[in-house]
């Protein structure tokens, strides 16, 4: 059995899987060290494996029923409890695993009212965060790219934690993005570097010959937020729930629509360095 606690953005998460495979998987991916001191796991899932078949295509089915939210994919299945803090999780392989466990988390964050998971990439200057979203060949990992040697948080999905604002707390104006180990070609690995930054921006990519900005409405940028978030709606109550949280996320970072060459120029557009810097 393999059994560990790990932590994604802010939330504890607690592991076990009985999977020789798939536990050595989940530890290179997912085990932090992070030990157990106490507090209990605000998420727990049970993994195990030898469920359907090879990945056939992205299709989920969502669906409630005897109190329990279900998310099914040729390749993997996810029953979960309605609040989803625990969640039986079977897979066909470590590709089925990693998709399940991005399902799983964003409806949990979701579900939760904390935050969302993004497809995007989102790199680090001057401690803050640069999201870069689009559609499918927009260049998200292109950009990530050539964003090195800057810090990248994430380069296939970002955690973005929303919390609710308090009185006098600054909450309301707050988004951070995590350190995501939801990775496509980076490793993650938050023992080094910058765990989380405040979001300067959203960047939603055109390519372009010219490398300019353009500001985005936020009635123009909902549909755009809501298209990035992965989330597979059981019903209108968890559409709402996602409209609220973009529009929440709208409320504290700027969209701009960011055209953009093959190399690093859009870096002196969006975060132009100081003279002497």
């Amino acid at each position: 059995m393999t059994r560990f606690i790990t932590r994604i953005g802010n939330e504890r998460i607690g592991i076990e899987t009985d999977s020789p495979v798939l536990g050595e998987w989940l530890r290179e991916s997912f085990d932090r060290g992070f030990g157990d001191d106490g507090e209990e796991p605000r998420l727990r899932l049970n993994i195990k494996g030898g469920f359907g078949v090879p990945f056939v295509d992205f299709d989920v089915a969502a669906e409630k029923r005897g109190g329990k939210v279900i998310y099914t994919r040729a390749d993997y299945r996810i029953e979960a409890d309605e609040d989803l803090r625990a969640a039986s999780v079977a897979v066909q392989d470590e590709f089925a695993l990693k998709h399940a466990l991005m399902n799983v988390y964003s409806a949990f964050l979701i579900r939760n009212g904390l935050g969302l998971l993004m497809h995007s990439s989102c790199a680090v200057q001057d401690g803050r965060g640069y999201l870069f979203a689009g559609p499918s060949g927009a260049g998200k990992s292109t950009a990530a790219l050539l964003s090195r040697p800057r810090v990248l948080l994430s380069d296939e999905a970002t955690v973005i934690a929303l919390p609710e604002a308090g009185p006098g707390d600054g909450a309301e104006s707050l988004a951070l993005a995590h350190n995501s180990p939801f990775r496509s070609d980076s490793r993650w690995d938050i023992g080094e570097g910058i765990p989380a930054a405040p979001l300067e921006g959203m960047y939603v990519l055109r390519q372009s010959e010219e490398v300019r900005t353009e500001p985005m409405k936020a009635a123009d940028a909902l549909p755009i937020v809501m298209s990035q978030v992965f989330f597979w709606t059981t019903g209108a109550e968890e559409t709402r729930a996602v409209m609220q949280l973009c529009m929440r996320f709208l409320e504290r970072v700027p969209v701009q629509e960011l055209f953009f060459q093959k190399n690093d120029l859009f870096w002196d557009v969006i975060a132009p360095r100081k003279a002497g810097v």
